[in-house]
């Protein structure tokens, strides 16, 4: 297991704790097959439907709390959406890197080293203030 739930920073609107809650357990499920995949244990096939998931997600992930950014005027929507941009440019070198060598170590260390400390790092500080910010908005959306 890469990131545990119970560590897992929470934000002012359910909506996005249960969004960033389903990223957390397709990052597990990604992270434990390339970590089996080096060691011979799980199909490349596998890893290659995981790593697709896991990209849609995000996909999804962003554009959901871009939208409702937008929507309610968030005053740091530029800068948020910036690091957004940054994550998801990331990730398509890293898509292109499995695509061209199918190598589960890549994805290892990219969840490791990269992707698991900023996500923790962008719920604590960019979704809070958003959730928060949202949160005076948005109640069951």
């Amino acid at each position: 297991m890469l990131i545990r739930k119970e560590d897992f920073p929470k934000v002012a609107l359910s909506k996005m704790n249960d969004i960033h809650s389903n990223e957390i357990d397709i990052v597990n499920r990604l992270y434990e097959a390339a970590v089996n995949c080096v060691e011979g244990k799980e199909t490349i096939e596998n890893v290659d439907l995981l790593l697709k998931e896991f990209l849609q997600d995000v996909r999804e992930h962003f554009s959901f709390e871009q939208e409702l950014m937008e929507k309610y005027g968030f005053f740091a929507y530029p800068m948020h959406k910036g690091e957004h941009d940054n994550v998801l440019r990331e990730l398509a070198s890293i898509e292109k890197l499995w695509n061209d060598k199918k190598n589960p170590e890549t994805i290892k260390e990219y969840l490791e080293r990269y992707f698991a400390p900023w996500i923790i790092n962008h719920v604590q500080t960019m979704d809070t203030v958003t959730a928060m910010f949202l949160s005076n908005f948005v109640h069951a959306e």
